[in-house]
């Protein structure tokens, strides 16, 4: 089953490997991102993977590492209203989760709702929201599944109408919003789940490649893949990707959204 890490190449035989690949990783940080709660160091592949790692100040003035996150600077610029923070239970200060709208307009939110791991959540700790940002998106794939094109998807999946609606070509479903359990009764079990990141989406590849992570010698994928009134960069562990890559091709993706704010706060708008 892929992971967040092995989805950009990350990939060990065990826990000690994975401690040791993370600390020569620290130990190769090439910038450094203040922030309230420290510091984020960042470690950059020439693929475009990426390790922020949470950075503060231990006993005696030593740097010490809280946590990690990962990511990839690929070429996504979505304009979201961000509307705020999602609350979340287990996050340290360098973690959070930042929902919004893609697409918006000015008489409405915008087309439909997204939440994201802001992998530099804390330097905008002290952000008013709702803002508009672009934001560098990308999906970490759990399951991705490619068709020749938009006909074959159909072919596979069932042509949607009235009667019977199916996932469009270009779709996004933010299923991380949708943490609330049913009931027996049939009735929403309040506090059933935090909201989290996951989302199903289908679109088309406009270019793709495969990469090789230098520091564990392990490929994965990259994808730049128009959705529904979006470009988002996709990454994946060739192990979860069904069928051939082409660009042109037409994917249907379950992945975790991650995100790092590309632009300054602008005037904050109206709640």
């Amino acid at each position: 089953m892929a992971s967040n890490l092995s989805t950009i190449g990350f990939v060990f035989a065990d826990e000690d490997a994975f401690r040791t690949a993370m600390m020569t990783c620290a130990s190769a940080v090439s910038l450094q991102l203040a922030c309230k709660a420290g510091a984020y160091g960042l470690w950059r592949s020439r693929t475009g993977a990426e390790i922020w790692f949470h950075l503060g100040a231990g006993d005696e003035g030593a740097t010490e590492i809280y946590g990690l996150t990962p990511f990839f600077e690929g070429q996504s610029e979505v304009l979201l209203k961000i509307t705020g923070v999602v609350p979340r239970e287990g996050d340290n200060a360098f973690e959070g989760a930042l929902t919004g709208w893609v697409s918006p307009d000015d008489g409405s939110d915008g087309s439909y709702p997204i939440i994201f791991d802001a992998v530099d959540f804390a330097a905008h700790s002290e952000v008013q929201w709702p803002d508009l940002r672009h934001v560098r998106l990308t999906g970490f794939a759990r399951e991705l599944q490619v068709f020749a094109n938009d006909d074959a998807y159909y072919a596979a999946r069932g042509t949607p109408d009235a009667e019977h609606p199916k996932l469009a070509a270009h779709a996004f479903i933010p299923l991380g919003m949708f943490a609330a359990s049913v009931g027996d009764d049939g009735a929403a079990v309040a506090d059933a789940g935090t909201p989290d990141s996951s989302a199903l989406l289908t679109g088309k590849i406009l270019e793709h490649r495969t990469l090789t992570n230098e520091a564990t010698g392990h490929d994965f994928i990259w994808m730049l893949v128009e959705s529904l009134e979006a470009t988002f960069d996709i990454v994946a562990d060739p192990a979860v990707v069904t069928g051939d890559i082409i660009d042109g091709g037409t994917i249907e993706a379950a992945v975790m959204m991650f995100g790092r704010l590309l632009d300054e706060p602008t005037v904050a708008l109206a709640a």
